[in-house]
């Protein structure tokens, strides 16, 4: 009577072990064909630096009144930014450490503003010889007492072409 118990034991195992292997396999075909999707859609790119534009820093207080664009491609450039940033800092923001053989800044001063603004830029053109940048307020409707002055720092590969704010 003991010989007819495990076989049916042993298959019911095997069974079990090979609907597993089977399952585990469905899932991680399932989950690796989600992302292959996800790099396969193209999309109507106007610019090969569009999702190369990387947000480094974000701040309420840049020293600067003006709104300006800044683009930066070597550490003293880079370093004087920073000094007048942290004049009134203390602990002052880091340095950003950039390798600028490889990469570029653009520096995004909004100017004295009364109501929250968050600028995010982004580039809305690119031609041969130049890439336009835009600024969109992804901020808020709060408004303030206090006056801001907000900055962006963002990382690109380096260029030649003349980059302008729209």
């Amino acid at each position: 009577m003991r010989h007819f118990m495990k076989k049916p034991i042993k298959l019911g195992l095997i069974n079990l072990i090979v609907n597993m292997k089977s399952i585990l396999l469905i899932l991680v075909l399932l989950f690796s064909s989600c992302k292959g999707q996800e790099k396969g859609v193209t999309k109507d790119r106007k610019s090969k630096f569009a999702d190369q534009l990387e947000l480094i820093e974000s701040d309420n207080y840049s020293g600067s009144d003006e709104e300006e664009l800044i683009v930066v491609t070597d550490m003293k450039t880079l370093q004087k930014f920073y000094s007048n940033l942290n004049r009134t800092r203390k602990p002052g923001l880091p340095v950003p450490q950039i390798d600028f053989s490889k990469e570029l800044l653009i520096i995004y001063c909004a100017g004295k503003r009364q109501n929250f603004f968050e600028p995010k830029l982004f580039i809305e053109k690119e031609t041969e010889s130049n890439l336009v940048v835009r600024v969109i307020d992804k901020g808020h409707d709060k408004t303030s007492t206090s006056i801001i002055t907000p900055f962006s720092v963002y990382k690109l590969p380096l260029t030649q072409k003349e980059i302008t704010l729209k």
